[in-house]
């Protein structure tokens, strides 16, 4: 039987909370272990939370939702912990939305007028180790993705500490392959796999794969 996800529930009006809670819950396999309206949250205060997974509504009373999983995942990085996955709440479905959340640090958004079937599969699509699956839904509909020079140049430069090895992982990630696969094409472990991609991660002071995937796709994978 699956591991029960702890959920926390970060802002949204109460009734739109126990909606929630009641559809996750109903489930088997969440429980919501935080319920707030977010009022006066801060970041030190999601990271001392025991979730697996959080909701955290776009529009807080005293900032967005996006900056509150921003500087959480800033904190986190600081403080040499992992937090749990973050979800991005809104009302309607837009691709901004989703590509802002990832930027951010979160997985995906969840939203209203998709209804509870997809906020529960997302929730529980949360349990992947690396979950990426919104950013490799998007990326195909993302044209002309840009970055600055300085930008550019700041990843070359920490990219260049990259030996032959980890270049080809690097290169066959951001062709989408899965672990087993760049580990397959690549003649080395999943173990190497996963340690060369999160140094890469580490290097361009990224907290996600998927904002190592959008990184690396609006840098051109460097001609990697």
């Amino acid at each position: 039987m699956a591991q029960v996800l702890r959920v926390a529930l970060i802002g949204g009006s109460e009734t739109s909370r126990s909606s929630r809670r009641t559809s996750l819950e109903t489930t088997g396999t969440a429980k919501v272990i935080f319920d707030s309206d977010g009022f006066g949250i801060q970041a030190l205060d999601v990271l001392d939370l025991n979730f697996d997974v959080a909701i955290v509504e776009q529009r807080l009373d005293n900032q967005t939702g996006f900056d509150l999983v921003r500087n959480v995942q800033a904190l986190a990085k600081v403080s040499r912990v992992v937090p749990g996955r973050f979800l991005i709440s809104s009302q309607f479905s837009e691709l901004q939305l989703r590509l802002e959340a990832i930027e951010a640090g979160a997985v995906d958004c969840v939203f209203v007028s998709e209804g509870f079937d997809s906020l529960i599969h997302k929730v529980q699509a949360c349990r992947e180790i690396d979950p990426t699956f919104a950013i490799r839904e998007l990326l195909p509909e993302l044209d002309n993705l840009t970055v600055t020079k300085a930008s550019y140049q700041s990843a070359a430069i920490a990219l260049d500490e990259l030996d032959v090895r980890e270049a080809k992982i690097l290169k066959a990630f951001c062709q989408m392959k899965t672990d087993s696969e760049i580990s397959v094409s690549t003649s080395t472990s999943k173990v190497s796999v996963k340690t060369t991609l999160d140094k890469v991660q580490q290097v361009l002071l990224l907290s996600t794969r998927s904002q190592l995937l959008l990184k690396m796709n609006s840098l051109g994978a460097l001609a990697l």
